[in-house]
């Protein structure tokens, strides 16, 4: 299979934008006659104001249960794609808000036209301080706040919390991975994982030639003072808990166990799992099992924190 083009993909993407997601079944009305547990969520949409212009996020919440907590979750799609009408960012925020756990789902502005780091971590920075701030958009019962994201989405809710902590501001209360990217360079594969690849080929190949691509993409110029950019990177210190799922057939997957392996050397509560038979983006598949899996043992985990 030959290398994934990068530069074309981000090339199509400025020119064209975005293409349609030809699969059917991905609307709320949809998604609900599937599953009509979820006909109980309320969704708002807001624009927050942020650094560089307005940053889109949606709401979703169950009002007939009770909630001490809520989750603000960040899509993936190599900082260059995603939104927040995809199943990794609208049916995984549906599913956990209907199972009582109100969701605040954030877009970002992408490394396109020009656009760099640090402003898609700005942009997910500002809408936390708003989502937890005075405003209380998910209500004002809710006293404590989780954040998460899946592959690109999952670095930068992972950088938004090492800010907050240098920052000596309050943190998350957990911090929930999927198949995350921290590291500039992609790790070594294990054997276990080559093996996994060659049994369960991806349709993309993240070579770490295709990763620093987009890496590179995202960082700019600003290589030098990228800080946050990378959290596998830097200090690891002081996080709150953490919970990484990796998909089994996925380069990334060499990410999140390195990053698991850090975050334990230095002293953080952390679990690392990986979903069997998955391979990169299964969250984006609506009630892929492995997807299901997942959510239900963040689920598990989001009502045991304290």
């Amino acid at each position: 299979m030959p290398e994934f083009d990068v530069a074309g993909f981000i090339r199509q993407l400025e020119a064209d934008g975005p293409p349609p997601d030809p699969r059917p079944g991905l609307d709320t009305a949809s998604l609900v006659r599937a599953d009509p547990t979820l006909a109980s969520v309320a969704i708002t949409d807001v624009d927050v104001p942020g650094p560089h212009g307005d940053v889109p996020v949606r709401l979703y919440s169950d009002r007939s249960r009770a909630a001490t907590s809520a989750l603000v979750w960040i899509h993936g799609g190599g900082f260059v794609g995603g939104d927040l009408d995809m199943p990794e960012a609208h049916w995984v925020s549906l599913l956990i808000a209907s199972r009582g756990i109100p969701v605040a789902s954030v877009d970002y502005h992408k490394a396109l036209h020009g656009t760099r780091y640090p402003v898609p971590l700005d942009d997910v920075s500002a809408a936390w301080h708003w989502i937890t701030g005075a405003a209380r958009p998910l209500g004002a019962h809710i006293t404590g706040f989780h954040i998460g994201g899946a592959s690109a989405g999952a670095n930068l809710a992972t950088a938004v919390t090492q800010r907050l902590r240098d920052e000596v501001l309050p943190l998350p209360l957990s911090l929930i991975l999927a198949y995350p990217l921290l590291h500039a360079s992609l790790p070594p594969l294990s054997e276990g994982l080559t093996a996994a690849l060659a049994s369960n080929p991806p349709p993309v190949n993240f070579t770490p030639t295709v990763v620093e691509a987009f890496n590179a993409n995202y960082i700019g110029e600003a290589a030098a003072s990228a800080r946050y950019a990378f959290p596998g990177d830097i200090e690891l210190h002081d996080l709150p808990p953490v919970r990484i799922v990796n998909a089994e057939a996925d380069e990334m997957r060499a990410s999140g166990e390195l990053f698991a392996r850090q975050l334990a050397a230095a002293g953080v509560d952390v679990e690392c799992v990986t979903q069997t038979g998955a391979q990169h983006g299964f969250l984006d598949e609506p009630n892929h099992p492995g997807a299901i899996d997942t959510i239900e043992g963040w689920l598990a985990f989001l009502n045991e924190v304290p």
